[in-house]
């Protein structure tokens, strides 16, 4: 969403273009946390940032006794200290990369951070573990894409199943005791533990996308530490995997609609004046027949519609996709496609292995996946039910860590700051609904709904940027939330 494999940075931008907890007590690090800042290595002497590094128990369930890791840290002191608001905390989405680099990159810095945040709030970066440049985790095998996602009936269940069950366990072997503990709960009490070090009473909050889904175990474990929250992108962690799918799958066949009428009224499209669902449906069928390849290798629809996918997060992408569709269709070869379906990306292995722990997978799949195969296709036909909630619920099935995540609707008392949602009318991500339905099961949350094209407003809507930004700053929700 890009939840997770389509997050949109400047960064991806610019190579395309050549996500129950209750309220436990607070964790806390058996000693008191210290980071040891430096000066960033190769930063320009002038710069502000500056890098560190806090040591967090693998397991927070037994800090005392639990084998430790590090988490890699950054912070950027607020522009106009006269003026300083407090400590921000973000999450960009994902998961799979850091955060450390966001503001380590002075284009990301400023596509992420408009300069009222930088003038006002010290910008604090929490690498995730198992992300950036945090100790990294180790998946030796590919995931294997002859194995169909969209299992039809017990075999083809029983053959995905395997495949998950022996990705995960190459990654086990190869990363250790961290494999077990990349969930949201795990990220958000290292981000405390930095909160201690960092002597802050109380924090803001911005999270996107899969930040989201860490935003609100961050607000369930340490309430009284928000002192303002933004969510853009939301996920609705109160829904199954398989009704996540299914509103997903609506989604991403209204985006393909859209994605027709862009190119149908914009003549730059290289698929200005044709039947672009008519188009997608026969390179599926192609694929289906063999004919798209990948140097030697036949090519599954499902790639295809994982590329598609991709290219609908944002309308900066619409160009591009069209182009690449336009040559794929003419010359049968996947290559102009296949830097929108990057699953062989080493970052899609961190991104597998730590969304399981957060959305629990289909305990009974050889009954559940082939039904919620139909289901998904008849809410999505154009794509034949793919979306990224589909490609998370049918590679976690069978994942053999446990999610320690119940489905439940934010737990955070009535004294909680208000929390500012931010959802895309159009967003193929984090579909609206996940949003509607947040909205009214967290009484101190507003809804601020932007009507283009795209995945989050950070990525889409810089006047819906501009009102969040407010709010971070001033407290004042903006006149045309709900």
């Amino acid at each position: 969403m890009r939840f997770g494999l389509q997050k949109m940075t400047a960064v991806a931008l610019s190579v395309l273009a050549t996500v129950g907890l209750t309220a436990p007590a607070q964790a806390a690090s058996p000693t008191t946390p210290r980071i040891d800042w430096q000066r960033c290595s190769g930063a320009d002497p002038s710069e502000t940032l500056r890098c560190g590094q806090l040591s967090v128990p693998v397991d927070w369930s037994r800090p005392g006794t639990s084998p430790r890791t590090t988490v890699d840290v950054a912070r950027m002191p607020a522009a106009d200290p006269e003026h300083r608001v407090g400590t921000l905390f973000f999450n960009p989405g994902g998961p799979g990369d850091g955060e450390v680099g966001y503001l380590r990159d002075a284009q990301a810095r400023e596509q992420y951070f408009p300069q009222r945040i930088r003038d006002r709030f010290d910008i604090v970066a929490v690498e995730p573990r198992g992300t950036g440049i945090n100790p990294p985790l180790n998946c030796p095998s590919p995931v294997d894409l002859s194995v169909s996602r969209f299992p039809t009936d017990r075999s083809a269940v029983a053959a995905l199943v395997r495949s998950n069950r022996q990705f995960a366990k190459d990654c086990a072997q190869g990363t250790g005791p961290l494999f077990a503990h990349l969930d949201t709960g795990s990220i958000a009490r290292d981000m405390d533990a930095v909160r201690t070090a960092l002597g802050e009473q109380t924090v803001s909050f911005l999270g996107l996308s899969y930040g989201t889904m860490v935003a609100q175990s961050y607000a369930e474990l340490y309430p009284a530490r928000v002192r303002a929250m933004v969510v853009d992108g939301v996920v609705d962690r109160s829904l199954t995997w398989r009704r996540m799918a299914e509103i997903d799958a609506a989604a991403v066949e209204d985006g393909v609609g859209r994605f027709a009428r862009w190119s149908d009224e914009n003549a730059p499209s290289a698929l200005h004046g044709q039947d672009v669902r008519g188009l997608l449906t026969s390179l599926l069928h192609r694929a289906d027949d063999g004919a798209i390849k990948d140097a030697d290798r036949r090519v599954r629809a499902e790639e295809i519609a994982h590329a598609v996918n991709t290219g609908l997060q944002t309308p900066k992408f619409y160009e591009m996709l069209a182009t690449a569709l336009r040559k794929t269709a003419d010359s049968n070869d996947f290559a102009p496609l296949a830097p929108f379906a990057a699953a062989d990306n080493p970052e899609y292995a961190a991104y597998r292995s730590i969304i399981c722990q957060d959305i629990p997978g289909p305990a009974d799949a050889e009954t559940t996946l082939p039904a919620a195969v139909r289901q998904v296709r008849k809410a999505g036909p154009t794509l034949r039910g793919y979306s990224e909630f589909w490609d998370i619920a049918s590679g976690c099935a069978g994942w053999p860590v446990n999610s320690p995540w119940k489905p439940h609707t934010w737990q955070v008392p009535t004294t909680f700051p208000p929390v500012l949602l931010l959802s895309g009318a159009h967003d193929v991500a984090t579909p609206p609904p996940f949003a509607d339905r947040v909205r009214r099961t967290l009484p101190t949350s507003k809804l601020l709904r932007w009507n283009t094209d795209g995945h989050t407003a950070w990525h889409n809507s810089p006047t819906t940027v501009d009102a969040a930004v407010d709010y971070l700053t001033t407290l004042r929700m903006p006149k045309a939330a709900s």
